[in-house]
């Protein structure tokens, strides 16, 4: 992000003629520069460069804007890439600043709706070219010319003209171009574009061709375009008015247009808004003086001026209050003339040059005495103009203008008489103000304020100073363990910093000062005496608020994010010390959007990223239209986990064990898995990422999982070899229990973290180290790891979509709680009874069903508020996902207990390496049920199985532990994984644990060889089974390369 300043530095730096004339030769035509466009073919000259706007237009292809929109057209440029390059032309470093996440959310939602602004501008220009009503009534107001270069449009009379162009319809609302209905803002009318001064255009003010009031209708207020804060014009002015420090100020924008199409560049004006700070705020930027050119309205009856003169009255005076040197050009009177305005008086500059500028004060003292005719109309006046003097801080200056007023009105010592006492009356109503405040402090809390500091009155009448600063109470953070209390500081030299004091920095007044003096110069002078008074006064001028320490969903019927809350279907935001006013519930704090945490990237950073930023106006129609496209029926499951997840304290609720599943993404690298978590979390977060497993404590784990209710927490990277002690952690999520510690600020005693998150746990490896664990999944498998281009595009703009943020569909959700609260608990039975028919005849794990059912039934009861996943379609993937679950945990539970048998027989040498079992490594390989080959070599185990089939029974008996028939048995390895078929292979006859000679036969050494026979074996894919239970054979010595 590249600041303002900097922009305007570089814009004001730049010779726009000399840059295009790298390009394009060009011809000096009067005040501008001519030339072919470089951005189309054409053999007439219709490129024009005006040096005093700093911007180029061509009036054959409509391209135009400034030095940063020339290079980023002709040299095909970003933004940033654009103002670099100018920067390093004109010699000024452009370092970009660093942008948080919230603040990087509202630059491309502000850029999105530019954008749509850009688009529905080109809309009415092109509207323009078609109504000759409309050119008509244009061009011949300002001129052919001038209407191209501003980009005239026309709103035709359809009443859903907009609605053909490829623009969202939340943009067009959000911007007022639409109404509720879906009805066009502007109709049949001449439309004129509003722009900042980088020539943006930010919103539009449309005057009717035929006789409908009001004549103009300007845009509504949005996050481009506040009536009270713009000027138009100022795109064009803002140059102009550096040059010669002065703004001219005019009423409406045809006026400004007028005044700009004859050449008086440096003019502005106001939009259906009185003059306000902004305003001169805004000009000051670039001028210091200011030359109003008023309406000339007939005065109403009863009024001695008309309207324009009088709105000069106040904007003249506001204008000096706020530092502005003013003056006047008034249309001059003229007999029987009709209202004249700026825009149809001044139509040439001879017209402009011939109107008298007169200084604002003796223009009003002119207009004041001329109706002033008795002594108390006359003191009024006096007073006003004195006032008006008071603001002027030049001596010389002041003597000038009494020079002047004498010749109006009264003598010099008058009018020097008259700004003394102005100037008392206004000291002395400051301090009446100021001593009035002070009596009553100092009869209730025995001290005083002055010059930004506490006093107080000591016996003996001295003067008692406790401090170099004052504190202003803003909120008392009410909490049963670590109370809290914010205060602004300014000291004496008015150096504010907003402070959270601790309860215990309040009771001890050395930890008080420890603390205030740590913010920089604020001083303590007093003792603690002084300062429990002034704890009297704080205190009882404090709100009190509660903080939020949990996001997500709050016992008190609200919904908090880390900048505000969402209570009774409407969002509030926290304000600067990030507080929240609910109605009827009170005030909250959300420290993360205090401005004391704030900019301070090392705290809070889970709630900085659990933020509603409403930025995008991606539909859920949209978003789960493409989630299904990406992640098709695991994106489908996996939304409507989301969806119970948002009401998770109604689903345990609904159970008697209070559980709730976890969702497990498995696959490989690359596969996507990880990604569908990223996505669902972004319903809730913005630049989220889910943590390690391997490298976070239980401690970190459980923090993750206990920072929010009601919401998705995910947990990546998960594998089979994690101590057993995190396995149990994981479990525990299941039925909401984190971390058991013990509390030291209470009472010492154990307590145990409550988990209210939905978990999503992805890794590579599926989760079969514990087969507890894996029934209390609700599993997902992501076999893929390669895409088509096609697919890739989805994935993009899924990205593209889930970067704007997603929290408003969250919002627009959550406003089906008090439905979800009904419904559930009586759609989920009717739900498991439909699973349990479509099931009949198969033998489920209880667990496994339950798990499953738990998006159904969600998506069940809002299945209205989710037109793209029908629950029938739904029904149908949970069946088949509780099968395969149901399936790999069978296999997965009694082919864990035979392999575990396997690897003690090995461990023991009751098994022989080459005798029972072989591993060889083969880049190809032939079985009854492949014949494939590998790039790299590839552990393949070669099992005997009718001897290791009777051991796994007799150790299975030895230990009374049930074991699987042999048909059950050949059946679960068969269907495994691992599984690659058989093949019959050599192995070597063992007795006794020795291999057997051959003496008929000798080995390469003449030794007496080992007898060997074929037998027919089951071959493995030795690494998965290592994966997926974790044995550990003895390797093999034969590197083959095929078999």
């Amino acid at each position: 992000m590249i600041p303002d300043d900097i922009k305007d530095r570089i814009l004001e730096a730049t010779d726009l003629v000399a840059l295009v004339s790298q390009t394009v030769p060009l011809k000096k035509s009067g005040p501008r520069y001519v030339g072919c466009c470089p951005f189309h073919a054409e053999k007439t000259p219709s490129f024009y460069v005006f040096p005093q706007t700093g911007t180029f237009k061509c009036f054959g292809c409509g391209e135009g804007g400034d030095a940063i929109a020339f290079l980023m057209k002709r040299d095909g440029l970003s933004y940033v890439e654009a103002v670099k390059q100018l920067g390093k032309l004109c010699g000024i470093e452009v370092a970009e600043q660093e942008e948080d996440p919230e603040v990087k959310q509202k630059r491309m939602h502000k850029e999105a709706l530019l954008v749509a602004n850009e688009q529905v501008a080109k809309f009415y220009v092109e509207q323009f070219a078609l109504s000759k009503e409309a050119q008509s009534y244009a061009f011949g107001r300002w001129g052919e010319e001038y209407c191209t270069l501003k980009g005239i449009g026309y709103a035709p009379k359809s009443g859903k003209a907009l609605a053909s162009l490829n623009i969202k319809r939340e943009f067009l609302s959000e911007l007022g171009l639409v109404n509720k209905g879906g009805y066009d803002q502007y109709q049949d009318r001449v439309v004129i574009p509003i722009h900042d001064r980088y020539g943006h255009v930010i919103g539009f003010t449309a005057r009717c061709l035929g006789d409908e009031q009001p004549k103009y209708k300007n845009s509504a207020d949005s996050i481009l375009f506040h009536k009270s804060r713009v000027l138009f014009g100022m795109e064009d002015a803002w140059r102009q008015a550096a040059k010669t420090d002065k703004m001219f100020l005019v009423e409406g924008a045809p006026d400004c247009m007028r005044l700009q199409s004859i050449g008086v560049l440096n003019t502005v004006a106001a939009l259906g808004s009185a003059w306000n700070k902004d305003h001169f705020a805004l000009i000051k930027k670039s001028a210091s003086k200011v030359c109003f050119l008023p309406d000339d309205d007939p005065p109403k009856r009863g009024e001695h001026f008309g309207h324009g003169v009088q709105v000069v009255f106040e904007a003249g005076k506001l204008a000096m209050e706020c530092g502005l040197s003013v003056s006047i050009k008034e249309i001059p009177d003229i007999e029987n003339a009709h209202k004249q305005d700026p825009d149809t008086f001044y139509q040439n500059m001879n017209v402009f040059n011939s109107v008298e500028e007169v200084d604002f004060i003796l223009w009003r003292a002119q207009k004041a005495f001329r109706f002033a005719q008795t002594t108390e109309e006359q003191r009024v006046v006096v007073r006003e103009i004195a006032y008006l003097l008071t603001l002027i801080d030049d001596p010389t200056g002041v003597s000038m203008y009494v020079d002047k007023l004498s010749a109006i009105s009264g003598k010099k010592g008058f009018w020097k008489e008259a700004i003394n006492a102005e100037k008392k009356r206004i000291e002395e109503e400051e301090k009446r103000e100021r001593g009035e405040a002070v009596d009553d402090l100092y009869k209730r809390f025995g001290f005083y304020v002055e010059q930004g500091k506490y006093f107080s009155i000591t016996e003996k009448g001295n003067v008692y100073e406790w401090s170099n600063f004052t504190m202003e109470p803003l909120f008392h953070i009410k909490d049963n363990l670590n109370p809290k209390r914010l205060y602004m500081l300014t000291n004496e030299l008015h150096m504010k910093v907003l402070i959270e004091l601790n309860q215990e920095d309040l009771v001890s007044i050395s930890k008080f000062k420890q603390k205030i003096e740590g913010q920089g110069n604020f001083i303590w002078k007093a003792t603690e005496r002084e300062l429990t008074k002034l704890k009297s006064f704080l205190y009882e001028k404090t709100e009190t608020a509660s903080q939020i320490k949990q996001m997500g969903w709050q016992r008190e019927g609200f919904y908090a994010f880390g900048n505000g809350v969402f209570f009774k279907n409407k969002f509030y935001p926290a304000d600067e010390y990030g507080i929240v006013r609910l109605p009827d519930l009170g005030n909250y704090y959300l420290p993360s959007s205090s401005k004391i945490y704030k900019d301070d990237a090392r705290l809070f950073t889970f709630e900085k990223q659990f933020v509603h930023l409403n930025y995008s106006s991606v539909t859920l129609e949209e978003f789960t239209t493409q989630l299904f496209k990406v992640f098709g029926d695991n994106g489908r499951i996996g939304f409507a986990f989301y969806l119970a997840t948002l009401f998770r304290d109604v689903v345990t609720y609904a159970s008697a064990e209070h559980w709730f599943p976890i969702l497990n993404l498995f696959g490989p690298k690359g596969s996507g898995k990880s990604e569908l978590g990223h996505t669902l979390l972004s319903l809730f977060t913005i630049a989220y990422k889910a943590p390690n497993i391997q490298n976070s404590t239980i401690s970190a784990l459980n923090d993750t999982v206990a920072a929010s209710a009601n919401a998705l927490a995910h947990i990546d990277e998960y594998k089979n070899d994690l101590d057993p002690k995190v396995i149990e952690f994981l479990k525990g999520l299941w039925d909401g229990t984190g971390r058991s510690r013990m509390n030291m600020d209470l009472d010492k005693k154990k307590e145990v973290t409550a988990v209210d998150a939905g978990i999503i746990l992805s890794g590579q490896e599926m989760p079969t180290a514990d087969i507890a664990l894996f029934s209390r999944l609700i599993f997902l498998q992501f076999p893929r790891s390669t895409f088509t281009q096609e697919e890739k595009k989805n994935y993009m703009r899924l990205m593209e979509m889930r970067s704007g943020g997603l929290t408003h569909l969250t919002i627009a959700l959550l406003k089906y709680r008090k439905r979800f609260e009904e419904r559930f608990t009586g759609t989920l039975k009717e739900v498991r009874k439909q699973v349990s028919v479509a099931l009949q005849g198969k033998q489920c794990e209880d667990r496994i069903v339950n798990n499953w059912c738990v998006p159904l039934a969600a998506l069940r009861v809002l299945q209205d508020a989710v037109p793209t996943l029908a629950y029938d379609d739904l029904f149908k993937i949970v069946i088949e996902g509780i099968l395969k679950q149901n399936a790999e945990c069978k296999t997965n539970g009694e082919l864990g207990s035979f392999w575990n048998v396997v690897q003690y027989l090995a461990s023991e040498g009751i098994i022989n390496d080459t005798g029972d079992f072989v591993i060889r490594y083969l880049t190809k390989l032939k079985t009854d049920i492949v014949d494939t080959s590998w790039l790299d070599k590839r552990a393949v185990l070669y099992m005997q199985t009718s001897r290791i089939f009777n051991l796994y029974r007799k150790e299975g008996r030895k230990t009374d532990e049930k074991t699987l028939p042999t048909d059950a048995l050949k059946y679960y390895l068969a269907n495994s994984a691992a599984y690659l078929g058989q093949k019959v292979v050599r192995f070597i006859v063992f007795r006794n644990g020795y291999p057997v000679l051959d003496s008929a036969k000798q080995d390469k050494h003449g030794n007496p060889a080992k007898l060997s026979q074929s037998a027919r074996s089951y071959c493995f894919d030795y690494q998965k089974l290592v994966d997926q239970f974790g044995i550990n054979l003895i390797a093999g010595d034969s590197d083959d390369e095929e078999e």
